[in-house]
């Protein structure tokens, strides 16, 4: 059990005893691979070998409750077995080789998706109805995050970084590349330290705090319809129109310019460089 399970906030559900279950694949041939679980806090982490290896600790002990396997010539598909009850206090390791560089999808209906490793892929996608997702490093053209009310956090994302929560906070430390980042009534904190594609961020009620490159050209338009706008680049320049409706537009560096919208109705806006 490695410590940084313990350290997430909130996070109970760790491995105890021996696994349920445990599979082990060879997935030097797959393109793409799909996990998904029901309610289990699923664990990411690097293999120590180049084989795929799943332990399930779900407290149950029969063939038809373990992980259903199909797969085809580019693609294989890994789902929980059958469930009489939602168990939230289960969990699985996935240990992922690093090896693997592939197109990457995980999901988990109520649980959390947790991993402190570093993961280089061709797409990254991460998805829990209920739970939390918190990462480390992902670095992929395209990376998709989407909960329903917890939180998001990521330390490093290198890629487009496509992240929705419905009604959870939204904390990544450094994204390079780009991003679309969206949640309904929820904070949003991001810096970006370059970018090579088009940056959004959208809250209907939270605050939004962002941090743009020290280098590169931006066209910026931010607007906050009842919350406050505060600016540390000198580029920028804020209005009010009429209602009230705080705006900020501007344009920063030169050429080739990357597009930066912000929007929140009720959130107060933060912006500074890097």
């Amino acid at each position: 059990m490695t410590d940084f399970r313990k350290e997430i906030k909130g996070t109970s559900k760790t491995p105890s005893g021996n696994p349920d279950n445990t599979i082990t694949l060879d997935i030097s041939q797959v393109k793409t691979l799909q996990i998904g679980y029901q309610a289990e806090t699923l664990y990411l982490l690097e293999a120590p070998d180049d084989m795929l290896t799943i332990k399930e600790y779900i407290g149950l002990d029969r063939d038809e409750f373990f992980a259903k396997i199909s797969s085809n010539r580019i693609k294989t598909t890994i789902r929980h077995g059958r469930r009489e009850v939602v168990n939230t206090d289960s969990c699985v390791e996935i240990f992922l080789p690093a090896s693997f560089k592939g197109e990457f999808q995980i999901s988990s209906q109520y649980g959390d998706i947790i991993s402190d490793c570093s993961w280089a892929l061709d797409r990254f996608t991460a998805e829990s109805s209920e739970g939390m997702i918190s990462l480390n490093t992902i670095i992929a053209p395209r990376i998709r995050l989407a909960t329903s009310t917890k939180p998001i956090t990521l330390n490093k994302a290198e890629g487009f970084a496509d992240v929705h929560s419905v009604d959870g906070p939204i904390n990544i430390k450094t994204i390079t590349g780009g991003g679309r980042l969206n949640t309904s009534s929820s904070p949003i904190s991001a810096c970006f330290d370059s970018l090579n594609s088009v940056v959004e961020c959208e809250t209907l009620n939270g605050p939004i705090v962002l941090v743009l490159p020290a280098e590169g050209g931006m066209i910026v338009d931010g607007v906050s319809k009842t919350g406050e706008i505060h600016s540390k680049i000198d580029e920028l320049t804020i209005k009010v129109k009429p209602g009230n409706v705080k705006n900020i537009t501007g344009t920063i560096g030169g050429k080739p310019f990357q597009k930066v919208r912000i929007s929140t109705i009720n959130g107060q806006i933060d912006l500074s460089r890097l």
